[in-house]
């Protein structure tokens, strides 16, 4: 089996074998992985927290690279994984470290988020509006009691419970029930009232 630290050496020497090789995408980021250090952490609080007795658990990767955060999460947490990837060439990879990862465009079509108890994303979108919109939709669509494990996050569910809080990256848990209805004076104050809050522009990337 991998260790993380080999994990970590795939991923940096695909990321500097990237940069030298490939044009930048108008529209999504050049595959920049979060640092393995920084993922397992925030991984394995969403796995002590959706821990159901021998149920195994769901998780799904929106934008999986090659794979080895996919292989983290099935090696090291025993959990059910999907990646949903665009690339061909990463989905080979990732075939070849045995995760189970889908050809999927995100821009077209939302996966069913709703059938995962935890869900992780790394902001895949460059436009600030639509990683917005977009990030919006993956939690409205997630089940109630699901966890959210994201990094780079254009928008935080301060609504939601927060387990583990750094800069631009978390991990929440969904209600179980519906947030009370706000009053109308209460509405128009929407950055206070919106469970939804945007983050600052001007995130350092990656």
């Amino acid at each position: 089996m991998l260790t993380v630290e080999e994990l970590a050496g795939l991923e940096f020497k695909q990321v500097a074998q990237e940069r030298e090789t490939t044009d930048p995408d108008p529209e999504m980021w050049r595959w920049s992985p979060l640092e393995m250090s920084s993922f397992v952490p925030m991984l394995n609080v969403a796995v002590s927290l959706a821990a159901d007795g021998l149920r195994v658990l769901r998780i799904a990767e929106a934008g999986s690279g090659i794979g080895t955060k996919l292989y983290y999460m099935k090696n090291y947490c025993n959990l059910d994984e999907t990646g949903y990837e665009i690339n061909d060439y990463y989905l080979e990879r990732s075939a070849e470290l045995g995760v189970h990862a889908v050809k999927w465009d995100l821009r077209a079509e939302h996966p069913p988020w709703d059938e995962f108890d935890i869900v992780y994303m790394a902001r895949p979108f460059k436009s600030d509006e639509y990683e917005e919109a977009w990030e919006r939709e993956v939690m409205r669509r997630m089940r109630k009691g699901a966890y959210l494990v994201s990094a780079y996050a254009a928008v935080k569910p301060y609504s939601w419970t927060c387990y583990y809080r750094h800069a631009f990256r978390g991990v929440w848990g969904k209600p179980l029930s519906d947030p009370p209805n706000y009053t109308s004076a209460i509405r128009r104050h929407t950055s206070e009232s919106d469970p939804l809050v945007q983050e600052p522009l001007g995130i350092p990337r990656r």
